[in-house]
């Protein structure tokens, strides 16, 4: 088992001897930096726990781990927002590279990380977004039928012209659910799901950025946390363990995913994306890269918006400038928007506020309260919807007044 998961062996380790001895928790946290490879972990730990054959191998040929394995099992059910746009993008580029069935197999299980979004059993079909993106959803699975699971693949014109068809459908779908945070509604499916009796022994519910929620959506989580059926297993997700609520918490067996090594992540780029990984340095920028977003760039525009934030003789009419080539208008080529960016944008001041800390620039207490407005930052952009230029202006304001205290 988890022998398709690269780096993470302190946690890969842990997984596999509370899963072989049956004492893996019904409701856990897997928590680490974006691009880390929980989802994958989490599928993984998925596939384990319904498992018709008790191997748990990946190589097992049970009806349950080729379900698993395509990400087609009905007793797995995925939920929250997902960078899926880029993920698909880059996977269909990695077919077209290597025609392998590796690479036809990691398209796969892109395309369906969005689409399973969509199943009855959890979406919210009392959103009219929601419904109105079914006809496309189930476009998408008829132009994954057409690559076939075995033998070769179309010629490479014909493959190239399926592989823009599967990108066109997925863009709108893509679109709403990297952008969207949980909601009530959301919550409430799969809290209905899980209380349904079923043939098969266990249901699994993976809840990616579970800290992007709305109020209500926590209180009604929280509540299933409570009372959770002993058939279901709820594995969540999150980039910000911090801004997770501590009663949401408190019902969590957390697991620690550290930042992969730089060769780790060159091995992730070689052996799963098919690309030469000395264009890249890593793979936040790999996948930047794909939203159209230059991470020298970005990395700049944060160490200037702190220079600023923390000079009081600075001009603050600076950062409007620097703020209006941080975000353009319109959209990319790709489809990158504004919020896109400006998500990234706290990213990087989050990383580059460790570096202040360090170089003895900024007070730990300083610090502390530049990370709490950062995550503020993010929770009006991403949970709120809040324009991010709005956001990012008052956020300037607010580190420059708390560097000055």
């Amino acid at each position: 088992m988890f022998e398709n998961i690269i780096g993470h062996a302190g946690v890969v380790g842990a997984l596999r001897a509370e899963l072989t001895q049956g004492r893996f928790p019904p409701a856990s946290l897997f928590f680490g930096p974006a691009y880390g490879g929980k989802l994958s972990t989490a599928l993984e730990t998925a596939r384990v726990l319904t498992c018709a054959a008790g191997t748990a191998e990946w190589s097992c040929e049970c009806r349950a781990c080729r379900l698993s394995k395509d990400l087609s099992h009905p007793q797995t059910v995925l939920l929250g927002p997902r960078y899926s746009d880029v993920e698909i993008a880059a996977s269909a580029d990695a077919l077209m590279r290597s025609r392998k069935p590796a690479a036809r197999f990691l398209l796969v299980r892109a395309v369906r990380k969005l689409t399973r979004r969509f199943d009855p059993s959890v979406a919210d079909l009392d959103d009219t977004r929601v419904k109105g993106m079914q006809e496309r959803v189930s476009q998408l699975e008829d132009l994954l039928a057409e690559l076939p699971a075995e033998g070769d693949l179309p010629p490479e014109a014909q493959l190239g012209k399926l592989l823009e068809k599967i990108a066109a459908a997925a863009a709108p779908v893509a679109a709403q659910v990297r952008l969207d945070s949980l909601t009530i509604g959301q919550v409430r499916r799969l809290s209905a799901w899980a209380h349904l009796t079923s043939a098969e022994s266990r249901k699994i519910a993976i809840v990616e950025n579970v800290d992007r929620m709305q109020d209500s959506a926590r209180n009604a989580l929280l509540k299933l946390l409570e009372e959770p059926p002993s058939s279901v297993t709820l594995v969540l997700l999150s980039t910000r363990r911090a801004a997770i609520i501590p009663t949401i918490l408190s019902r969590l067996r957390p697991y620690s995913f550290a930042p992969r090594s730089a060769a780790e992540e060159s091995e992730v780029l070689a052996k799963i994306f098919r690309r030469d990984t000395e264009g890249f340095a890593g793979l936040r920028a790999f996948f930047l890269a794909w939203r159209e977003i230059n991470p020298e760039k970005l990395q700049l525009l944060a160490r200037r918006f702190m220079e600023l934030a923390r000079d009081p003789g600075e001009a603050a009419v600076d950062i409007v400038e620097e703020k209006a080539e941080l975000l353009p208008e319109g959209p990319s080529r790709r489809g990158r928007s504004s919020r896109d960016t400006a998500v990234s944008f706290l990213e990087e001041l989050a990383a580059g506020m460790g570096g202040l800390l360090r170089s003895g620039e900024l007070p730990l207490g300083a610090l502390e309260r530049w990370n709490e407005s950062v995550r503020e930052a993010s929770a009006r952009i991403e949970s709120l919807n809040m324009q991010p230029a709005a956001v990012l202006e008052a956020l300037f304001h607010r580190l420059r007044s708390e560097a000055a205290a």
